[in-house]
């Protein structure tokens, strides 16, 4: 199996990650639409979703500093959909 990853390229590599990144920030936005949709209190802490915030924020950075298309789109977007989560978890507070 170690050998079989290493034989993809780091293009491929960016590829995927931009791939998975994509379906992980599908589910963000569902939740983002989901929350701001429901009428009921959210159910979601602001520590919850500002924790998010800055793990992506540092892997968005650490994708630049490196260079990784892969790392850094995803998570740039990911960042920004999760300050839209905080605005719209703070809008029901």
């Amino acid at each position: 199996m170690g050998s079989g990853l290493r034989a993809l390229s780091d293009k491929a590599w960016d590829n995927l990650g931009v791939l998975v990144g994509v379906v992980a920030c599908g589910t963000i936005g569902y939740q983002v639409l989901h929350e701001w949709r429901t009428t009921a209190p959210s159910s979601v802490s602001i520590w919850f979703v500002a924790g998010f915030l800055f793990v992506y924020l540092f892997w968005f950075l650490y994708g630049v500093r490196f260079g990784r298309r892969g790392i850094w789109l995803p998570n740039a977007v990911a960042a920004v959909l999760q300050v839209l989560f905080a605005v719209t978890v703070l809008a029901k507070a």
